[in-house]
């Protein structure tokens, strides 16, 4: 007698249909993805991938990405002018700058709009059905069921032969560019999480997207979200 599988088969190999086969009453946690990446690495690209396909897989509608977007959001929800958006880069504000605005009552302190963004993105997440890319997501909602913290690495000259080719830049300015955006994330993470962006520990899954393509890292990750949310019912 063969038992179905709760993700769905056809001939023993996984589909991209959602099936649950937990009892009506055991409510699953709602299921989230976080995206660090290093520049350059397909971040944007693979979250667009699997909002699509997840979108279409998963019983109750779309899935929504937040990533410089989720500061909108943030003072959207707090009733806060948007143009605030440009205090908070995915970097440290400079000193000056923050000083100034916070004395004359631009706007509130740096550190209080950076907790306002991480309530946001727990909000979210509990929610479900999101996929953050960078902000620091995985250190936010760390301790958050259903969530799968994923970080996308690749070698320095296969990001810069992507950015080169996108922007039509020399190879070397590509690096610098690249070099300087790791830089400025891992300064992010640092300063308001007090953590190391390239950790590995702090990952479910670490994907070399130089070896791994997009489209195979989509379904390792959604397979491994499927097994997440089954193994926290």
């Amino acid at each position: 007698m063969n038992t179905p599988s709760p993700l769905g088969s056809n001939d023993g190999h996984p589909t991209t249909e959602w099936k649950d086969s937990r009892p009506p009453w055991v409510k699953p946690p709602a299921p989230f993805i976080t995206i660090s990446r290093e520049c350059c690495s397909g971040g944007s690209t693979l979250a667009q991938l699997l909002a699509r396909k997840l979108s279409g897989a998963t019983v109750g509608g779309t899935w929504s990405i937040f990533g410089g977007n989720i500061i909108n959001q943030m003072l959207q929800s707090h009733h806060l002018p948007e143009d605030l958006a440009r205090f908070l880069p995915e970097d440290r504000v400079p000193e000056v700058s923050a000083t100034i605005g916070e004395i004359v009552g631009r706007h509130p302190s740096l550190w209080d709009l950076v907790q306002k963004t991480n309530h946001t993105m727990r909000q979210l997440a509990r929610e479900g059905q999101v996929i953050f890319v960078g902000r620091g997501a995985n250190s936010v909602t760390t301790d958050i069921p259903g969530g799968v913290h994923v970080r996308l690495v690749a070698p320095v000259s296969y990001r810069a032969k992507y950015y080169s080719h996108r922007f039509s830049v020399p190879l070397d300015e590509a690096v610098k560019h690249n070099a300087k955006c790791d830089a400025a994330r891992r300064r992010y993470v640092s300063t308001h999480f007090s953590a190391d962006v390239a950790d590995p520990s702090a990952y479910d899954l670490v994907i070399n997207t130089a070896h791994v393509p997009l489209e195979e890292a989509a379904e390792m990750i959604i397979a491994h979200l499927r097994a997440q949310v089954g193994a926290a019912a």
